[in-house]
């Protein structure tokens, strides 16, 4: 819910509730969206409302009309179409990594990965998508590259957003077995970091990409 002690904008707040209710289909296709509406359920003006909106509107999410707020519901194109943008960054994010920070970047993803191995045991499927988005978004912190970080940036929350449903929804109808293929793809990854050069590296990526695109498109 919405708490104004933290140190995150009540507009910015909103928008991520709304984007997970969207992402995760607890706000339908089509369903007309108010600021009166919006703002009188979680007692806000309608300030914060206009931003959440605007920012749902920017990331395809929200169709603004005169009469309101139109939900869109990501397609299956659509996610496909996220998978490319994602791969395209994150394969030159991992491909820059600067020779300095390559040492605790693969202890990093090891970490990561050890502890989606972990929450997979638990079957804490939040847990473990707070260890995957971690694991894909590390190397954008250490890269020397404005732009890139910039087209990362515009992106990340929906990102997690898609994450945290997917994999919630992959826990809910048991799919561990995918999961467990899931860790070992992220483990060949980091093998490629350590021991190759780039087109090892993508070429572990690109693998993991094609495979997780495939399934995650079906809980969307």
């Amino acid at each position: 819910m919405i708490d104004p002690k933290l140190n995150i904008g009540l507009g910015e707040q909103l928008t991520d509730i709304l984007r997970m209710k969207i992402v995760g289909g607890g706000l339908e296709n089509g369903l007309k969206l108010t600021e009166t509406a919006i703002a009188s359920e979680y007692g806000l003006s309608r300030a914060p409302v206009r931003e959440a909106f605007r920012n749902l509107e920017y990331e395809g999410l929200l169709d603004i009309t005169k009469q309101g707020a139109v939900v869109k519901v990501l397609t299956e194109k659509e996610v496909s179409e996220f998978y490319n943008v994602r791969y395209m960054l994150e394969s030159f994010a991992l491909s820059h990594i600067p020779p300095e920070a390559r040492d605790s970047i693969i202890r990093f993803l090891e970490t990561s990965v050890d502890r989606m191995e972990l929450a997979l045991g638990h079957k804490d499927a939040d847990e473990f998508a707070a260890q995957d988005i971690a694991f894909h978004t590390k190397a954008f912190e250490v890269i020397d590259h404005k732009f890139i970080k910039l087209f990362w940036a515009n992106i990340d929350r929906l990102c997690r957003a898609i994450l945290i449903v997917g994999t919630r929804r992959q826990f809910d109808k048991g799919e561990f077995e995918y999961k467990r293929q899931v860790v070992d793809k992220h483990r060949q990854i980091v093998a490629a970091l350590k021991e190759g050069g780039n087109e090892e590296i993508l070429a572990a990526l690109r693998n993991h990409f094609h495979y997780n695109s495939w399934i995650d498109k079906k809980e969307f």
